[in-house]
């Protein structure tokens, strides 16, 4: 399969080279980075490949700069898209698994599902909601990003597979500008170092290049003893100008390991049916503290060849990408242009992480000792156990053996003068991607100590201190191996008329998917974990893939989706648009749980719907830039939307499948404002939502849910970011905020609201070199962002109602950069 790739891939390239050829206008050249910040040019969900500038477009669109995105002073790429209104980024996860929605659109498990988050767009992977894969692992933020846009609902839809609540599109510097630089990073309440270097120039006069990378070591935020975050990336790009358009050709190696955080044990208050989530047990903190200690990070596994493999958590997100790409646009004379985006992308890698699942007393750990730290070879007692509770833990143990894909997009667009001052732009195209997914699973129970420096707990039948090999939740299936391979194939077409100071825009899209593969199981059996010849304690039930096949599909489902909007520039600074869609996102691994096909891996009849979750959604709003406000101006954006989905999804602890519909209305607004030396940009985000059918996979409806509000949808989020820009000096800061929300769809378990504070001050040494001092949490908040909605509402059955898992937010961190530009 990659050979059929590689020669599509080079067909692609071909086809970019022989059109180089003949000698047009300059309408096909590329934008620059700084064209298209001050223009305010956006090509991301727009018809024309030139793109469009952001107050003629009908839909809810944003831009972040570098500039824009350095003020945040986001540690993650979770965070940098908190920023943006109407995405709700949970950023508590580390270096990636983050779960983001947009507008309401709700997260019913993890991930992304109803977003495509893409570079260059093109999407890093076809689905959003990957088991232990989100995209944003497989994306890494530097100094090679030259902007984020973001699109809301709208030609999300048809202008792309399996986003149709949005588009972010992560897009990288090309060179075309010029200059570069180099930054050191120093942790300083924490241990890390961290290195960016980038540099673009021209070779010639229609040749130019950029280059550009980081490296990071240590990253221990949470004080686990050893190096969190280890590795980095490299990316080029390489552009050939021509009268007629241009080549671009692009590159990137990423290779780093960033701890995955997970919820662990806090408190808990309240009732069974009104409980609040708390941000601590004890001293254990879950904002600044973890599990991960050089006491329980490495254990064992038996993967799915039935081999014995080792950890170390200190692996966590371990993301390997090689990618090769390839961009072409031609202006073919006579308003015809030709456009194509390919790339190859080579994905592995693995998932490793604690899942705390259980917490238990003395009493239940009877005849346990503790197999290390300061209390090793010691009984476990009521008074020496750390907070009074152990933690019993699920080693989230995953081999991402193949996540590889390979996509396409290619558009041919002809603008038509009509009259005097109309104009109909007409635009078909073709996306193509092919999607891998092999995982290897393997799931390890252990029992540690509730604190910072955990140590490992050896309770009865335990070998060389791990409660259970493959036996998480006591679970004997979790040696789970996926071979699956997903394929579509999307024609697409769209009209823009323009007449006057109207501006009426339609477009369609046709998704037919494709998925096929296996699943194999496993069961409980004898293995020597320990090779002393004998078969004793958990030894005897350990979870071995028998390779029997347990799911399989072959199977394909598809989707017709259409966009109709309309703007009207009622100024130069004004005009008002409105716009109504319908979309889908196409359910993947996690639908093998459904149970709706046959033996063969076919459809059952009138199953589709469980493959096709759909989003209709409706919005009109406004758009305001350069308006005199003070002795400044000020660009201000509010659009109200409604959206209507219906999706099928599983959680996987254990896996469930759940059926649900969701309604969700509100306003998200944004704003920007100059006055001199200050600078301030703000959004924020209002949404009611609420579940208006809840079923599980069998169909059997739980009325009690119907009228609740989604999990984890707060429903006010905002970001306020002030800066002051002086000649020999930079101060700026974010507050960034949610509401409270429900940690389950019952609506019987609160998280609470929470705002933090980021600051950063900078000053320049030279004209060219600056240091500065970032404060991430200023005050140190906690804040929930996931807790438990699987039956852990309250995990502790001696104290009913008072001990539940969350995960936090990152506490308090420093950090001290020195950038030297050139």
């Amino acid at each position: 399969m990659r050979k059929a790739y590689l020669r599509t891939f080079a067909s692609a390239a071909t086809l970019g080279l022989a059109l180089a050829t003949p000698a047009m206008a300059q309408d096909g050249a590329a934008t620059s980075e700084e064209e298209a910040a001050v223009d305010e040019i956006i090509v991301t969900g727009v018809i024309s490949s030139a793109g469009q500038n952001k107050i003629d477009t009908s839909i809810s669109v944003s831009s972040l700069g570098a500039d824009a995105i350095a003020d945040s002073n986001p540690t993650n790429l979770a965070e940098v898209f908190r920023q943006l209104p109407g995405i709700r980024s949970e950023s508590s996860s580390g270096g990636g698994n983050s779960n983001i929605n947009v507008r309401g659109i709700p997260i019913s498990t993890g991930g992304a599902k109803f977003l495509s988050m893409q570079e260059d767009g093109l999407p890093i992977l076809l689905f959003g909601d990957h088991l232990f894969a989100p995209a944003d692992g497989f994306y890494k933020s530097d100094a090679t990003l030259a902007r984020v846009e973001s699109v809301r609902g709208g030609t999300a839809s048809t202008l792309t597979t399996n986003g149709p609540g949005g588009i972010i599109n992560l897009i990288g510097k090309t060179g075309k500008d010029g200059g570069g630089s180099i930054a050191l990073g120093l942790g300083v309440d924490h241990k890390d170092y961290r290195v960016d270097a980038e540099y673009g120039a021209s070779l010639a006069d229609d040749l130019y290049f950029h280059l550009g990378g980081h490296f990071q070591q240590g990253g221990d935020y949470r004080d686990s003893g050893y190096n969190p975050v280890s590795g980095g990336q490299i990316r080029l790009s390489l552009t050939k100008e021509f009268e007629s358009g241009y080549v671009r050709f692009t590159g990137k190696v990423i290779d780093k390991k960033e701890q995955a955080y997970f919820p662990q044990l806090v408190s808990r208050s309240g009732n069974a049916t009104s409980g609040v989530v708390g941000t601590r047990l004890g001293n254990f903190d879950a904002a600044n503290h973890s599990l991960y200690s050089n006491l329980t990070r490495n254990g064992l596994a038996v993967n799915g060849r039935n081999q014995l493999e080792p950890y170390d958590v200190a692996d966590g997100l371990n993301h390997k990408v090689k990618s090769i790409g390839v961009e072409t646009s031609f202006d073919l004379g006579g308003g015809l242009n030709l456009s194509s985006k390919t790339r190859y992308q080579d994905i592995s890698g693995e998932f490793l992480g604690f899942f705390t699942y259980g917490a238990l007393n003395a009493a239940s750990l009877a005849g346990s000792t503790y197999y290390n730290g300061p209390l090793a070879g010691q009984a476990v007692t009521a008074g020496n156990l750390p907070n009074g509770l152990a933690s019993e833990v699920a080693v989230f143990d995953v081999n991402l053996d193949d996540l590889s894909n390979f996509a396409n997009d290619i558009r041919l667009s002809k603008s038509f003068e009509i009259g005097g001052e109309s104009t109909l732009d007409v635009a078909v195209g073709h996306f193509f991607m092919n999607q891998n997914f092999k995982q290897d699973w393997h799931w390890t129970r252990l029992v540690t100590t509730t604190e910072n420096d955990a140590a490992l707990i050896a309770t009865p039948g335990s070998i060389n201190g791990i409660a259970g090999v493959n036996q998480a939740f006591g679970w004997d299936g979790s040696n789970r191996n996926y071979d699956l391979e997903a394929q579509v194939s999307s024609p697409f077409a769209a009209l823009a008329l323009k007449t006057g100071e109207l501006s009426v825009d339609a477009s369609v899209r046709y998704d037919s998917m494709s998925q096929n593969g296996i699943r194999t199981s496993a069961s409980g059996g004898p293995f020597d974990v320990n090779g002393d010849g004998v078969i004793t304690g958990t030894e005897a039930t350990v979870s071995l893939n028998r390779g029997t096949v347990d799911a399989r599909a072959d199977l394909k489902a598809d989707n017709f989706a259409w966009s109709l909007g309309a703007n009207y520039l009622i100024n130069d600074n004004f005009s008002v648009f409105g716009r109504a869609s319908s979309g889908a996102s196409f359910n993947f691994d996690r639908a093998l749980d459904f149970g709706v096909r046959d033996a063969s891996g076919a459809l059952l009849a009138g199953a589709e719907g469980a493959y096709v979750d759909t989003v209709k959604q409706y919005e009109i709003g406004f758009k305001a830039q350069d308006l005199a406000l003070g002795a400044g101006n000020l660009d201000f954006y509010g659009t109200l939307f409604l959206s209507k989905t219906e999706e099928s999804n599983i959680t996987i602890t254990p896996p469930t499948g759940q059926i649900r519909k969701y309604d969700a209305k509100g306003l998200e607004l944004e704003a920007y404002y100059k006055s001199g030396v200050f600078n301030l940009y703000a959004t924020a985000t209002y949404t009611d939502a609420e579940i208006t059918d809840a079923r599980n996979s069998a169909g059997v409806v739980n009325a009690a849910l119907v009228g609740n509000r989604p999990q984890r949808q707060a429903k006010l989020i905002w970001a306020v970011t002030p800066s002051l820009d002086f000649d020999q000096f930079r101060v700026s800061a974010s507050w960034i905020g949610t509401g409270s929300s429900f940690a389950n769809d019952a609506n019987t378990l609160t998280q609470k609201g929470y705002s933090v504070v980021h600051l950063t001050g900078a000053v320049n040494l030279t004209d060219n070199l600056e240091f500065s001092l970032n404060v991430n949490n200023l005050f140190d908040k906690a804040g929930i962002t996931e807790s438990a909605n699987d039956g852990r509402e309250s995990l502790f059955a001696g104290a009913p109602n008072t001990v539940t898992i969350g995960r936090s937010i990152q506490g308090r961190t420093m950090a001290a950069n020195i950038r030297f530009k050139f």
